[in-house]
């Protein structure tokens, strides 16, 4: 099989593509952050990502997200096994946690054989379901300052600084930058508002604004408001989400 290594450790890199020699895989690269990877999955076109999920700023889970199509297997691999139910929803053929024995490897990799000689979703038995749920309890890590943003035929990291807001529109996000630009996203609205923080706030169904870009408030009269923002743009606050715009705006 073709197998793109992902992991922020230079040591666990080495490692992997150590036992992948051994056991006659072929290695088509190493991705040392979420964003070469990206960019190597595409170029490269793995049949199998051994695919960390602690990185800084594009984790594991954030690539899984972005890659096009045709998508390739994925092993999930990470210290940590709260991450195991996270990892199987998001469609990965195997969950190993570091360090990765060549037992714990080979296993992985007889899967991926089956799943490309038959390509068919394996089940997961509800014991080692329930297991992995009680297993999963945080996620997430640290609030990051920066997100991936579609551009062109590939992906940019913007600061959450240089986005004035994000709108919804027909089941697709954007972000609004500073610099005039619109760029679209692969994250929902309500997945915005959990990454981004408390430096935006949610001022309607359509739009998350940031605080700080907000330029002066209109009050309708009705409940509802109107918002200019920095760069020039108006947006409507609803009635239902007022209340608290006017509590983050006066505090």
């Amino acid at each position: 099989m073709r197998v793109l290594i992902v992991d922020d450790e230079p040591a666990a890199r080495r490692r992997l593509a150590l036992m992948l020699e051994e056991l006659d895989e072929e290695v088509v690269g190493q991705a040392a952050n979420g964003m070469e990877a990206l960019q190597m999955v595409a170029e490269r076109r793995p049949e199998l990502l051994l695919l960390d999920v602690e990185m800084p700023e594009v984790d594991g889970f954030d690539v899984l997200r972005h890659i096009g199509e045709p998508r390739p297997l994925v092993v999930f691999q990470t210290a940590y096994d709260e991450y195991a139910l996270r990892a199987f929803e998001h469609a990965a053929l195997d969950y190993l946690v570091k360090p990765v024995t060549r037992a714990g490897l080979e296993r992985a990799l007889a899967r991926a054989r089956e799943r490309l000689a038959a390509p068919v979703l394996p089940t997961l038995d509800e014991q080692v379901a329930q297991a992995l749920r009680s297993a999963a309890g945080v996620g997430g890590g640290a609030q990051r300052r920066r997100l991936l943003v579609r551009e062109g035929r590939g992906h940019r990291l913007v600061a959450l600084d240089e986005v004035v807001r994000f709108s919804a529109e027909e089941g697709l996000s954007h972000a609004h930058l500073t610099a005039g630009t619109k760029h679209l996203t692969d994250y929902t609205l309500a997945e915005l508002e959990t990454r981004a923080g408390d430096g935006f706030v949610r001022v309607s169904r359509a739009d998350l604004v940031r605080v700080d870009a907000v330029a002066r408030v209109t009050r309708n009269g009705d409940g509802s408001a109107t918002l200019g923002l920095s760069d020039g743009s108006v947006v409507h606050v609803s009635r239902r989400r007022a209340p608290e715009v006017w509590a983050l705006l006066e505090g």
